[in-house]
Parts: structure tokens; C-alpha cells; sequence
């Protein structure tokens, strides 16, 4: 079965359809690797298990499902898409993205260099950096999102365990976090090379659709002009993978 990595998700309700978009354009693109999806009905040309019912505030479901279900498949590496994901190519060396890390999430915000008082994803930021230093994380704190990441089989007791921890210390300071900053917590922690992670490294693999873009249409796999979240220098790439998500499509 181990064909070294997979692609999973969660997709019930509206995302099964959108998650059987994302296959039919990895297929047309050429990408023929196994998807795992949760979900709460058949999907065309994926290995298909019952959802059980989960809290889906802040994302956290991605996590327990990483841990009940993913470790009981054999692969070498879990890659996690959100449903409303598109391939417009193949990807080369995917889980090359890892380095010698566990876990790979594309970082896209410095902490240090956004202003007093930011919010994003419905988040302080200034307290998402503080805790994350106080937690032991050196050097620049960084944010990514949640809709693409990677990590490694025998990491997913630890990543669980960091991520979890993370929002549970983040509660008993007073406010809540997303599961993008749980993960981007667990990279920063695992990952000795940050740089490495950064999502303007590897342009190539994955990008998150910034508001405004494919507004009139899918991607087609014309390179694009991706903005940092909360500012900074746009430049341009062209990803075999496209998120969707904070693009708000939904066709």
C-alpha cells in the first residue's frame, strides 16, 4: 500500500462536491496518488470513510482526524488538502518540501513584522507571538494557513500533541487561535531551518489564493501574482497545487 505519501482530507455537506472537483483536476493534471477523504458520502475515485461528528470550531477537527484515522494507513507521509483545493499540474518532490523536518506547513506571516494590534484569521496577533516565544519558539515567530500541509507518520503523536497543547494554552491565557497557528506552532518547534518552510521557497508546490484572484474563474495554471497576507512585497508564482479558501469560491 505505502506508495511513500497520500493526500487526505475532510470533505461533508457542500465540500464533498468541491472535493470531488479537487480530484477530477489532480486526475486531469496527471496526479495519480491515492486521496483519503472523511466524509459523509461516496466520492468519485477516493478510499471513503464515515465522518464521525466533531467540533469543526477553529479548524481543530483536522488534527483529531489526523490522529484517529491517519495512523492507521501506511504511508510515509500524510499531505492534508482542504476541499476546496485545485491542481492545475503535478507536483515534483513533494515531501522533498519536509526537508529533514516532520512536518511542513508554508509560512506566510512574520510576526515581527506586522503591526501593533493585526488581526488575521480572527486572531490577536500580538498574543499569537507572545505565546508563541513564551512556548519556546526562537527567532521570528510565523503564520501560515491550514488548507495544505505535510507531515511525516511517525511524527503525528508529537505534531498532535504540540499543536493540541498549543490551543489549550492559548485558552488558559484568555483567547482562542485558529489550527493554522497550532501547526505553524509544531513547525517551529520540529523544524530547525524555518527559512526552509517559508511558502516563498517552494512556489512551485502550493499557494493560497489572496482575495480578488480567480474571482472570474478556476486557476488555469498561468503564474500569478500571490500577496502576503497583511502586506509586504507580492511576487508572482505559479503552484501546482491552488487553495481556494480565503478566496471564497465556492462554485
Amino acid at each position: 500500500m505505502n506508495d511513500r505519501y497520500c493526500y487526505w482530507s475532510v470533505a461533508t455537506g457542500p465540500d464533498a462536491d468541491r472535493m470531488e472537483r479537487c480530484v477530477r483536476s489532480a486526475r486531469a493534471a496527471g496526479v495519480f496518488r491515492d486521496f483519503h477523504v472523511l466524509t459523509d458520502r461516496p466520492i468519485a475515485d477516493c478510499e471513503c470513510y464515515d465522518a464521525y461528528e466533531s467540533d469543526r470550531a477553529h479548524g481543530l477537527f483536522q488534527l483529531h482526524y489526523l490522529k484517529a484515522g491517519m495512523t492507521r494507513l501506511n504511508y510515509e507521509g500524510f499531505v492534508w488538502l482542504a476541499p476546496d483545493t485545485v491542481f492545475v499540474g503535478s507536483p515534483d518532490d513533494v515531501l522533498g518540501a519536509l526537508g529533514r523536518a516532520p512536518i511542513h506547513v508554508p509560512l506566510e506571516v512574520d510576526l515581527t513584522e506586522v503591526p501593533s494590534g493585526a488581526v488575521w484569521q480572527s486572531m490577536e496577533l500580538d498574543r499569537v507571538r507572545q505565546l508563541m516565544t513564551l512556548l519556546g519558539v526562537t527567532g521570528s515567530p510565523w503564520l501560515g494557513r491550514s488548507d495544505f500541509w505535510i507531515v511525516r507518520r511517525e511524527a503525528i503523536e508529537t505534531v498532535y500533541e504540540l499543536a493540541v497543547g498549543f490551543w489549550h494554552k492559548a485558552k488558559e491565557a484568555g483567547f482562542s487561535v485558529e489550527v493554522s497557528a497550532c501547526l505553524a506552532f509544531a513547525q517551529q518547534m520540529l523544524g530547525a531551518d524555518i527559512e526552509t518552510h517559508r511558502l516563498v521557497r517552494r512556489p512551485d508546490l502550493w499557494g493560497g489564493a489572496t482575495i480578488g484572484h480567480f474571482s472570474a474563474g478556476l486557476p488555469d495554471g498561468k503564474p500569478w501574482l500571490w500577496q502576503p497576507p497583511l502586506g509586504g512585497e507580492p511576487m508572482e508564482i505559479r503552484p501546482a497545487i491552488v487553495g481556494l479558501s480565503r478566496d471564497g469560491i465556492t462554485a
